[in-house]
């Protein structure tokens, strides 16, 4: 197994990475983790269509983290893995819906 999926099948498991339809959904307080989110998607051919800031994280009184939302598109059959995967062992929300819906 290539790196990539080791880090798609990881943050699938922590609920960072969903599947909706046939997007990809990742969520993530971490500018750092949405570059290597990129990275890993094109690496299977897929790309980020869109990202925006959809909510909060508190981390303390008076500090808090903005929530990045990366909406892309993975090609088929190459991502058919990664969706039977998140079926098996991932989660309809993300760790971060409670916040941001």
């Amino acid at each position: 197994m290539q790196d990539h999926d080791k880090q798609l099948k990881a943050w699938i498991r922590s609920q960072h990475l969903i599947c909706e339809g046939s997007d990809f959904i990742f969520e993530t307080v971490d500018q750092s983790q949405l570059e290597k989110y990129e990275a890993c998607l094109q690496a299977i051919g897929g790309r980020i269509r869109s990202i925006k800031a959809v909510g909060n994280w508190p981390m303390g009184p008076k500090r808090s983290f903005k929530i990045l939302r990366a909406t892309a598109s993975v090609p088929r059959p190459g991502g058919e893995t990664l969706v039977t995967y998140w079926a098996k062992k991932g989660q309809p929300t993300t760790r971060y819906s409670e916040i941001n819906s």
